[in-house]
């Protein structure tokens, strides 16, 4: 059970911004930092920097401040039960670092939309959008997740690779993703590679024969047809390409695979 009392999101305050709870609250505290604070624990100042998500345990002490700019988070007073936080276990009482701070404060925007309105099924929204919440929170304290000094473009990363799949038939290259995400074309194929596993013109092929692979099986169009629709200029290039990612070609795929 995990119960939202109240919550906001995108709340400001000046850089003399400062709490002091000795005793804590009687519920769960949740807060996503988007600025730079200092959190006092167990009688240790810790600098944190901009988007550091901490949830405090029912009456945990609260002290924390500004550091030296305006203070700005998004937060959530909760009930819980300890089964809850067993399923989807993060650690309380410390800040942790988010590297992709962006899709945890839209799923609080998601949560507080849901929570202060008057949707029949809000309740039930809410319940997996906090499940959500946790699960990606655990994820990006994972070891393989995207290390911080990418995270300021680990969300342009994301819709980038989002728009290779979406349009496979762009003459993709890597000087044009370099320059949409305003990178270098070396660090874009360094950091490309670290996130996702896969150098980013790989990531393009394996999009078109994805794509590819759609068309021969939903539609009867010609193989040459469809090696235009997904970006190939040569018919050939695309079934080497083809062969050497399926083991098949395209006809031979079509054949073994159509219903």
């Amino acid at each position: 059970m995990f119960k939202i009392l109240r919550m906001g999101c995108n709340s400001v305050h000046d850089n003399n911004f400062s709490v002091n709870r000795p005793n804590g609250y009687q519920w769960g505290l949740l807060l996503l930092v988007k600025s730079k604070a200092i959190f006092t624990i167990e009688n240790e100042d810790i600098s944190t920097p901009a988007n550091t998500l901490i949830i405090f345990d029912k009456n945990y002490p609260h002290e924390y401040r500004a550091s030296g700019t305006e203070y700005k988070n998004d937060w959530i007073h909760f009930e819980f039960d300890p089964f809850f936080l067993n399923q989807y276990p993060l650690t309380l009482n410390t800040p942790l670092y988010l590297s992709n701070h962006y899709y945890i404060s839209d799923l609080i925007q998601k949560m507080a939309n849901e929570f202060y309105s008057n949707n029949k099924y809000k309740e039930q929204t809410i319940e997996y959008l906090v499940k959500l919440l946790f699960i990606k929170a655990k994820e990006q304290m994972e070891p393989n997740t995207i290390q911080p000094r990418h995270s300021k473009i680990h969300d342009d990363l994301v819709k980038l690779r989002s728009e290779i799949y979406s349009n496979p038939h762009k003459n993709w290259s890597i000087p044009l993703m370099a320059d949409m995400l305003h990178i270098s074309c070396g660090h874009l194929q360094n950091i490309y590679k670290d996130t996702f596993s896969i150098s980013c013109m790989s990531e393009v092929i394996a999009s078109r024969i994805t794509y590819a692979k759609e068309l021969l099986l939903d539609s009867d169009l010609s193989v040459g047809e469809i090696s235009t629709l997904c970006g190939y200029q040569n018919e050939v290039h695309f079934m080497r390409q083809f062969k050497q990612l399926s083991t098949l070609t395209p006809t031979e795929y079509r054949r073994l695979n159509s219903k």
